[in-house]
């Protein structure tokens, strides 16, 4: 018993000993690394600032909740797809089955792309104006100025048409590229949600791997006692012996007893 006071004693912070570990999962995440560049690194979850792309846990952690990013760009994607499906279909056949005056229908696109834009999409602006300030060029640069070109522009061609010459105007009214923005921005949203998905599986699979390991070890104290504690609790130098073996005679294989 004396001995085994000694032994903790040592570990607590005698000199030359190793330095007490927290009492942690070991499978926790230490931080979040980018998956296109992983000298990336950082304490928080966010964005990378050379590619925008979302970081992840170094370390999946067992119990990790799902992705939230993937779910608010789900809730985005289909509470704005249905308005994207009726801007296309207005900017494609609406002026052929003359549905409404053309100027009329460019009052309707104008409120419908709105919530596309200014919502679905801002996550989109949000990493192109971090990709200028980080002076790191990618594709959400080119997203948001050519999304909010198209945007910008109708909206001003839409309230004030009579800033622009007579030679902008066809059908009854200049020209507008609602509908550019909104499938643009939809179909980034949908192809961001095919990416996450797909990240979301590898990192089931890698938790599905880490569940098979050993929650605890068996220490043997100094006096020759066995103790199981958890794997948090094994500290460098200290003697451990195997809890689990299984043969290899069941695969035709002989020889030693493999232990886990």
């Amino acid at each position: 018993m004396e001995s085994h006071r000694h032994h903790e004693h040592r570990h607590a912070g005698g000199p030359g000993a190793p330095a007490s570990l927290p009492v942690t999962s070991p499978l926790e995440g230490t931080g979040y690394t980018c998956p296109m560049h992983p000298e990336i690194r950082q304490d928080q979850p966010g964005n990378c600032p050379k590619c925008g792309m979302s970081l992840e846990p170094v370390m999946p952690a067992l119990d990790e909740a799902e992705n939230p990013e993937l779910l608010d760009f789900q809730r985005r994607f289909w509470w704005t797809l249905p308005l994207t499906v009726v801007v296309a279909v207005l900017a494609m056949f609406g002026h052929s089955f003359g549905w409404f005056e053309m100027a009329t229908q460019s009052w309707i696109e104008l409120v419908l792309t709105v919530p596309i834009v200014l919502w679905a999409g801002w996550p989109f602006f949000v990493r192109g104006a971090q990709s200028v300030l980080n002076r790191s060029p990618n594709m959400w640069i080119l997203i948001s100025l050519g999304t909010g070109s198209a945007f910008v522009y109708s909206v001003v061609a839409t309230v004030a048409p009579q800033v622009f010459p007579d030679s902008f105007v066809s059908m009854g009214r200049v020209s507008v590229y609602f509908e550019a923005a909104a499938v643009i921005i939809s179909l980034t949203l949908l192809g961001q949600l095919l990416e996450l998905k797909a990240r979301a599986q590898t990192s089931a699979a890698i938790r599905s791997l880490l569940g098979l390991a050993p929650k605890t070890a068996r220490r043997i104290q100094p006096d020759g006692q066995e103790e199981d504690v958890p794997l948090a609790h094994v500290h460098v130098g200290d003697k451990s012996r195997p809890l689990h073996c299984f043969s290899l005679r069941p695969f035709g294989l002989a020889g030693k007893q493999p232990c886990l």
